[in-house]
């Protein structure tokens, strides 16, 4: 059971370290569980307990590949207890990191048939013998693995955000990178102990630069899922809110045709009321003034613009802005009422929560335009702005705190523009904030 003089003794306590730091790589930035130090610690413990208790059984590649599976599958049981993800994730990084020990140990092997060096892979799978480490191997070693690990990181780690849910969803392309991995490892294996010294080393070479590379496909294969799961999330989210503002507008498109027929009633009771004398002048026309309010529709000579720019200048009379408008809507014909809803609704909320957020009431301020000229469409929204708000990218960094949550609104309007083939940019400057959406002049 302890065969101490066997290399692959120790070396599989050599797997388990480097799979270890392969892991942390890629899951230090997951959901900690509550005493998070202590439950890494036994994990580690239990870890290398087990596996240096682990008996090697037999000395031929599907044993010996069962054995660094199971391995494996104690490291995973092991970030599920440090870490409080579904399982699903767990297995993601797990997977990763696993298929990046193994690409670090495939370039290890790789160079030291090259350069004649002590082979990894004969050795170290070994039943008996002395492994020698001269300064050459040592250094080979080093350099592969670190390598590896820091360019692996920086090409696929750094996709992973603190805190946030991977949203994994369809687990079909993580079994598919399992599968990769799997059949690297086996190969692998068998390679170590059919391979004999005068084995062509060019052969060599090519299988293990062949493993390497489905290890990294592996990889890839994962976070193109990853990536896409995500723009599926944010499409999804972007719809939802599409769906959302557009039964917002059928609501208020109703509210504003009944209020305006009752203010407009109401305008001649008051008049009949004060030609009774009923009423003093200065108190009917303070009256008229407040029901002219939500009397006096925007005419732009496209229906839905005016129902969101009647909405958004109520909101602006409540919060104390000033809101002008000059906007030939008539050029917006091209544009369906959801993404005119879209477009303006969410220009206009972004403007007014802007403005509200200055103090002194009289530099509140917001302008629209709309407009033909030199073969474009153009909508411009100008309004004042705290000077703490930053343009990004082109586009306005949201400013709360949770930037995976927030930021639709700007997504949707780019999203918008686009569709039409048109442009979406913004520029803060001086306390005002300018939103600029261009569209070819051939769609109207």
């Amino acid at each position: 059971m302890f065969d101490f003089a066997s290399p692959l003794f120790w070396y599989r306590l050599q797997f388990l370290a480097e799979l270890l730091v392969a892991e942390a790589f890629f899951a230090f930035k997951l959901k900690r569980r509550s005493r998070f130090p202590l439950r890494v610690a036994l994990a580690v413990l239990v870890c290398f307990a087990v596996t240096f208790l682990f008996p090697i059984a037999a000395y031929n590649a599907f044993y010996i590949s069962f054995m660094f599976i199971f391995i494996f599958a104690l490291t995973m049981a092991g970030l599920y207890v440090c870490f409080r993800e579904p399982l699903i994730n767990i297995l993601f990084v797990s997977v990763a990191a696993y298929a990046m020990q193994h690409v670090a140990y495939e370039l290890y092997t790789l160079l030291s048939a090259a350069f004649g060096l002590q082979s990894a892979s004969s050795l170290q799978y070994a039943e008996t013998g002395e492994l020698a480490f001269d300064v050459w191997t040592v250094s080979v070693y080093i350099e592969s693995y670190a390598a590896v690990y820091a360019l692996m990181y920086a090409a696929f780690g750094t996709r992973i955000k603190r805190g946030t849910d991977l949203r994994i969803g369809n687990a079909r392309l993580l079994v598919i990178s399992g599968v990769i991995l799997l059949a690297a490892v086996l190969l692998n294996a068998v390679v170590a102990y059919r391979a004999a010294e005068d084995t062509d080393v060019v052969l060599l070479c090519i299988i293990h630069g062949s493993n390497a590379l489905c290890c990294v496909l592996a990889v890839f294969i994962q976070f193109f899922m990853l990536a896409g799961r995500k723009m599926q999330s944010e499409l999804d989210t972007l719809r939802l809110l599409h769906e959302q503002e557009q039964r917002h507008y059928m609501r208020f498109k109703e509210n504003v045709d009944y209020i305006n027929v009752k203010c407009h009633d109401l305008k001649h009771q008051i008049r009949r009321i004060a030609s009774a004398g009923a009423v003093n002048d200065s108190v009917i026309g303070e009256i008229e003034r407040a029901v002219t309010i939500y009397d006096s529709d925007v005419k732009t000579g496209n229906e839905t613009l005016d129902i969101v720019l009647t909405e958004k200048r109520l909101t602006c009379a409540d919060g104390g802005i000033a809101f002008s408008c000059i906007a030939d809507g008539a050029k917006l014909g091209f544009m369906t009422d959801a993404d005119i809803c879209s477009l303006f609704g969410n220009a206009l909320d972004n403007a007014i929560e802007a403005a509200c957020r200055i103090e002194d009431r009289s530099r509140r301020s917001i302008g629209l335009t709309v407009k033909e000229s030199k073969g474009f469409v153009s909508v411009c929204v100008r309004n004042s702005c705290p000077p703490d708000v930053r343009v990004s990218g082109g586009l306005p960094a949201t400013t709360k705190g949770d930037t995976v949550n927030h930021g639709y609104g700007m997504k949707s309007m780019k999203a918008v523009a686009e569709r039409y083939g048109g442009e979406l940019t913004a520029a803060a400057e001086d306390g005002v904030f300018t939103l600029n959406v261009i569209f070819p002049s051939e769609n109207s």
